[in-house]
C-alpha cells in the first residue's frame, strides 16, 4: 500500500493527536488521583485525624478534647433518611447507658447546610446527644467519602478510644443494637 504525501502528513498528525489526547487523559487521571486520594482511611487500628465542629447549639466541639467523664467517642455520620431516623431512639438509648461509663455519642449530620431538617428531627425525637453541624462536609468527606444526597456513607459510624484509636468501624442502621452494645462492652472491658 502506497500512501501519498497528503495521506502521509494525515497520519503523521493523526498520531500526533492521538499521543496528545493520551497524554492529557493520563495526566487527569494522575491529578484526579492525587487529589482524590485520602490520607486517612478510616479502619480499625487507625489515628483519627483531630477536627472541630460546631453543633447545633453553638458549642464547638474538638474530638482532641472530650468532655472530661469522656473517655471514648461513638461517632456516627448521618443523613437523617428513614433508617437513619428509625435508629435514632436505639442511638439515644445507647448514649443514656453508657455516658456514666465515660463514652459519648456524637452525631454528625452530612446534609451540608441544611440546618433546619436536623433541627426538626432533633427536636421531635427528643435527641439529648451531641449533633455536629458540618456544612462543608469536610468532616464527612474525611471519615465517611463525599457525601451524595440520597445515600449513605459505607462506613459511618465509629468507636474511637481516649486516644483517637478507632476500635470499631461499621455502618448504621446496618447492624443490629446488639453488635453495637457488645462492642461498646468489648472497649469497656479494657
Amino acid at each position: 500500500m502506497r500512501f501519498d504525501t497528503k495521506h502521509h502528513n494525515l497520519y503523521g498528525l493523526l498520531i500526533i493527536i492521538l499521543i496528545l489526547t493520551s497524554a492529557v487523559f493520563i495526566l487527569r487521571q494522575e491529578q484526579a488521583g492525587a487529589e482524590g486520594s485520602p490520607e486517612f482511611i478510616p479502619e480499625a487500628g487507625n489515628q483519627v485525624p483531630d477536627f472541630a465542629l460546631n453543633d447545633f447549639n453553638g458549642e464547638k466541639f474538638m474530638l482532641s478534647e472530650p468532655k472530661k467523664d469522656t473517655s471514648d467517642i461513638l461517632l456516627w455520620f448521618t443523613n437523617l433518611c428513614g433508617g437513619c431516623q428509625m435508629k435514632l431512639l436505639e442511638i439515644e438509648k445507647v448514649s443514656n447507658l453508657y455516658k456514666e461509663k465515660g463514652v459519648e455519642v456524637v452525631a454528625v449530620s452530612v446534609l451540608g447546610e441544611d440546618r433546619k431538617t436536623v433541627e426538626n428531627i432533633i427536636r421531635e425525637k427528643g435527641i439529648t446527644f451531641r449533633f455536629l453541624y458540618d456544612p462543608k462536609g469536610k468532616v464527612t468527606g474525611l471519615f465517611s467519602g463525599e457525601y451524595y444526597p440520597g445515600a449513605c456513607p459505607l462506613k459511618n459510624i465509629f468507636l474511637i478510644d481516649k486516644n483517637r484509636k478507632i476500635i470499631y468501624v461499621s455502618h448504621y442502621p446496618g447492624i443490629e443494637e446488639s453488635e453495637l452494645i457488645g462492642q461498646l462492652e468489648k472497649i469497656k472491658e479494657k
